[in-house]
């Protein structure tokens, strides 16, 4: 009896390229994926496009993406430029969307209680604090996008809201809290989490050394997975579970522009 070919449509589900990327390459790698694989010419186009446009903002300030910088990056003729985005905004804004849905998600555990608890936020945060790291030029033009264009801040205001809402639901707070604590705590939590990043990898409060050592990752990582526990339930982790003792330069007026 022979066997029966398997139909490429029912085909056992393979990671995609975003999927099997680290944090902070995903979209990077869904874009490739899309010049190479993308259904018509338009969509391949496009991708070029955004690849050209998260490459320049990834190593450059936001005013060097110009229309004809990324038409020079992705190849194509400044004409083309016309026929996808109206302005260089509207690129920068689909670039900055896509990175925040493939690239930013909240430290959140699985596990309720017990060591658990820590022990997968920190994992969590291991891999958010090395893709801020390694990716705090973006992170630096997608800030500054977002005090320039009012579209930009609504769009991270929504993710804001959604990453918000996640911690608030894994929130185990107190048996007497404030009214409204509960929604109040997911975007204190995500709003910390974004406030500390930001000042260690952009504005370099601890030093330029500090920030681009990425043997720092994991204690910065555990730093955060330990603030986060105490916010969102009140108790500290099992210190058994803290490796750090102390980190060399961590001190605050330090900081080099």
């Amino acid at each position: 009896m022979s066997k029966k070919k398997a139909s490429p449509h029912t085909a056992t589900h393979s990671a995609q390229p975003s999927e099997r990327s680290a944090m902070g390459d995903r979209y990077l790698a869904l874009l490739e994926d899309q010049i190479v694989n993308g259904a018509g010419r338009s969509a391949r186009t496009r991708a070029k496009l955004l690849r050209a446009a998260f490459e320049i903002l990834s190593t450059e300030d936001i005013s060097a993406l110009t229309i004809v910088a990324a038409t020079k990056g992705a190849g194509i003729a400044v004409g083309t430029f016309y026929l996808h985005y109206p302005t260089t905004a509207d690129l920068m804004l689909e670039v900055f969307a896509g990175f925040a849905e493939h690239d930013i998600k909240p430290a959140l555990p699985t596990s309720r209680t017990g060591s658990g608890l820590f022990t997968e936020m920190k994992a969590e945060f291991v891999e958010i604090v090395s893709a801020f790291r390694r990716r705090r030029i973006f992170f630096r033009a997608m800030f500054a996008f977002r005090r320039q264009e009012e579209r930009a801040n609504d769009m991270w205001l929504r993710y804001s809201a959604r990453w918000a809402a996640e911690l608030s639901a894994a929130a185990m707070s107190a048996k007497r809290t404030p009214d409204g604590f509960p929604e109040f705590v997911g975007h204190a939590a995500t709003a910390f989490a974004d406030e500390i990043m930001a000042r260690i990898y952009i504005d370099n409060i601890f030093g330029a050394a500090f920030a681009d050592d990425e043997t720092n990752d994991e204690k910065v990582a555990e730093l955060l997975a330990f603030s986060r526990q105490r916010l969102l339930c009140g108790v500290d982790p099992d210190p058994s579970l803290i490796t750090i003792q102390g980190i060399a330069g961590l001190s605050p007026g330090l900081g080099e522009n």
